[in-house]
């Protein structure tokens, strides 16, 4: 019998491959199955095996590229009629108040482990002088008498030190700012309340922001460098997110006093990819509504401390009473140390969505003598080297009216592998769902087919 005699023998058959080959909308098959002679079949088996082969090259190319897990960054400027402005919040290089800390023996005792108080100002616990100063008149304590306690009652007050304040050209005042706690003390926070509305800038520039004129009062700083106090005079300012707390030992801007610093600031906004493609992670934190990487890191501090030192920090949330001044000497800052160091870990990853804000800061000297001379502000602020001793002056304004974001993006997608897959395909040997459809019930039917003809 000759082969193309035993051909159409089996065409005539319609076995279940036949069927298959002809009726399927995988290209090439049918010009295998409907061949006339050999050499056009070995023909067309040799392009469809050609073109499957470079079709699975690419899809596994296609699967290496999107198991690299690759990013790309997309950068985009969005350009706004008015922002909300963010939180500022600002602190004193001193601690406490000189008057308040010698007016009080029982303050200089219970604060002697931190700073030596009795012995910096030569005082004993009856609060007398050991130099030829006046004896001070004992004040009251009317406050919970514990660290926090004191540092609210003795630390940096904002009806004392707040000289001239202005939102957008029109006046502001203590109402508008809020107290919280740092290694600073007291610090107090603009805009900070998230339960009311933001205030907006409409205008970019200078002027067209907050501008603050505070009185450090230099002259009760209490601090000693060679009792772990600081060394500085002036204000440190730190530009963050409304919600987000300050941690200020590590964040901000220090401002002398003397001088006007202008702060320009920029709005910009982070969005970065989840694993395996990017680190970014969410996490519930305890104390805050949240998260940012700033909360959790004061949350892992506030962990250790009360896990080490069985007490809350001052500065720290928790649920601890408050650590005593010699438990933070012998304890608190040890384990700040280890923290440092590494050796205490803090597991906080990346948030998935990120805000800052990007600050150039320009400084120039404050006030000039002609200002300093005019009767208005004499009368208000003082005279000239007073001024430069005492007083700083900052300006926290929008630089523009535009916002970046920057977001981390996948390089291939699901929806990218599926169409470079069914790109491949398609283009080569015409394979769609449909042909996965025609395999699958070829695959089912097929032994179903053949029993049958048996029969």
């Amino acid at each position: 019998m000759s082969a193309s005699k035993a051909e159409d023998e089996e065409k005539e058959e319609n076995s279940p491959e036949y069927e298959f080959a002809t009726g399927t909308t995988l290209h090439g098959l049918n010009k295998i199955a409907d061949a006339p002679n050999w050499g056009a079949r070995l023909i067309w088996t040799c392009i469809f095996l050609g073109c499957l082969g470079y079709a699975s090259y690419l899809i596994t190319e296609t699967f290496l590229a999107y198991f690299s897990y690759d990013t790309v960054t997309d950068v985009s400027l969005k350009f706004e009629k008015s922002m909300d402005f963010p939180a500022v919040t600002f602190c004193n290089f001193n601690k406490y108040a000189f008057r308040k800390v010698a007016g009080n023996p029982r303050i200089n005792v219970y604060l002697e482990p931190l700073y030596a108080f009795p012995k910096r100002f030569g005082l004993v616990g009856t609060g007398v002088f050991y130099n030829d100063g006046p004896t001070p008149t004992p004040t009251p304590t009317p406050f919970y008498y514990d660290l926090a306690g004191i540092t609210e009652y003795a630390g940096f007050q904002l009806q004392d030190g707040l000289v001239d304040c202005s939102w957008r050209g029109e006046p502001c005042g203590i109402k508008n700012f809020t107290r919280t706690l740092s290694q600073f003390g007291n610090c107090y926070v603009f805009n900070g309340d998230i339960g009311t509305e933001s205030v907006k800038q409409t205008i970019s520039g200078s002027g067209n922001g907050l501008h603050l004129v505070i009185n450090v009062q230099a002259d009760q700083y209490s601090e000693d460098p060679t009792q772990g106090g600081s060394s500085d005079v002036g204000l440190k300012v730190h530009v963050h997110p409304r919600g987000e707390p300050a941690k200020m030992d590590t964040q901000g801007i220090a401002i002398g006093p003397g001088t006007h610093a202008y702060v320009g600031i920029s709005k910009i906004k982070y969005k970065n990819e989840i694993p395996p493609w990017g680190k970014c992670e969410e996490k519930e934190l305890q104390h805050f509504d949240t998260y940012t990487l700033t909360g959790c890191l004061l949350e892992c501090r506030a962990h250790w401390v009360e896990t080490m030192c069985n007490c809350t920090a001052m500065e720290l949330p928790g649920n601890m009473e408050i650590c005593e001044p010699l438990t933070v000497v012998n304890c608190v800052t040890s384990v700040y140390n280890l923290i440092t160091r590494g050796r205490l870990p803090c597991q906080c990853p990346t948030p998935c969505e990120l805000g800052t804000y990007g600050k150039s800061v320009s400084y120039a000297g404050w006030p000039n003598p002609g200002a300093a001379m005019s009767p208005s502000l004499i009368d208000k602020l003082g005279q000239d080297e007073f001024l430069e001793r005492n007083y700083c002056a900052f300006d926290v304004f929008y630089k523009s009216l535009n916002s970046k974001s920057i977001i981390q993006k996948r390089a291939m997608t699901e929806e990218d592998l599926l169409s470079a897959i069914g790109g491949s395909l398609g283009l080569f040997i015409g394979a769609s769902i449909i042909t996965v459809a025609e395999i699958v019930e070829y695959l089912i039917t097929r032994p179903f087919k053949r029993l049958w003809k048996k029969k």
